[in-house]
């Protein structure tokens, strides 16, 4: 479920980015290879069930091709216990939608979200979603080649 194998048209756009921590989900959308990701808002979670349930509306309402979650791994990139629940997380979460559903290494990208946030003055913004949308910016280098700078 990681990006290392996933054919370029196995991961279609739109794409719909994840950044799920313990108490939020951030979301984002990367709707072209010719556009920048983009934040769009983040969920505070209530239980599995009803996150699940609601993330598999927004992956029908936004029309995405695909959904891409990011995958806390440590440091040195290795699994640890959120890494193992992000996985069984997005099994439950694939079984809900016709779409992929691919992992994408976050290493970071709440850091890199809140000093974007930070140069641009908008520090207590939608880290979360941004951090989303960094998701999705990597899994496009990542898979594809470069795409344009999130925004």
């Amino acid at each position: 479920m990681t990006n290392a194998a996933v054919p370029a048209d196995d991961a279609p756009f739109p794409r719909l980015g994840l950044d799920i921590s313990e108490r939020r989900i951030g979301l984002a959308m990367h709707d072209s290879p010719l556009a920048g990701p983009q934040p769009l808002f983040t969920y505070a979670r209530t239980t599995r069930a009803q996150d699940l349930e609601r993330l598999a509306e927004w992956v029908q309402r936004y029309g995405a091709g695909a959904v891409i979650v990011g995958l806390p791994l440590n440091m040195d990139g290795t699994p640890g216990p959120r890494a193992q629940w992000m996985h069984r997380f997005t099994h439950e979460l694939q079984r809900r939608v016709t779409v992929p559903v691919r992992l994408q290494d976050e290493r970071l990208t709440t850091v890199e979200a809140e000093a974007l946030l930070a140069e641009r003055g908008a520090r207590g913004a939608d880290v979360d979603a941004l951090a989303a949308a960094l998701i999705l910016e990597r899994f496009a280098q990542e898979t594809h080649g470069d795409t344009a700078a999130t925004t």
